[in-house]
């Protein structure tokens, strides 16, 4: 089962999304799903979610290696930040597996 969620910067889940099979693609979910953030906001998302935008809301993502090509050093460092970031926000994600918040079908 998968469910796409809005965690805030205190680690609070702010919106979960309905539940979708495990076959679904991430992408797809956030495509159907109407997210409640205010313009100027920044959202952190992963790869899966690669050519997914919001009008006014700035995207953080990793920089993804070339192929053939290394990351420049300024780049690596930049992705072990969004990395620290996200590592907090997948603790929350398991939590919610873990305690089994979301209803399972």
């Amino acid at each position: 089962m998968k469910n796409v969620l809005l965690v805030n910067a205190l680690l609070l889940i702010l919106f979960l999304s309905d539940t979708y099979g495990g076959r679904v693609h991430d992408k797809r979910i956030a495509d159907a799903t109407p997210y409640p953030l205010p313009a100027g906001s920044r959202l952190l998302q992963d790869l899966g979610f690669l050519a997914f935008t919001l009008p006014q809301v700035e995207i953080l993502m990793p920089t993804k290696k070339p192929s053939g090509e290394e990351l420049t050093l300024e780049q690596h460092l930049a992705n072990q930040a969004l990395h620290q970031r996200r590592l907090r926000i997948e603790h929350v994600n398991s939590s919610v597996k873990r305690c089994r918040i979301v209803k399972d079908r």
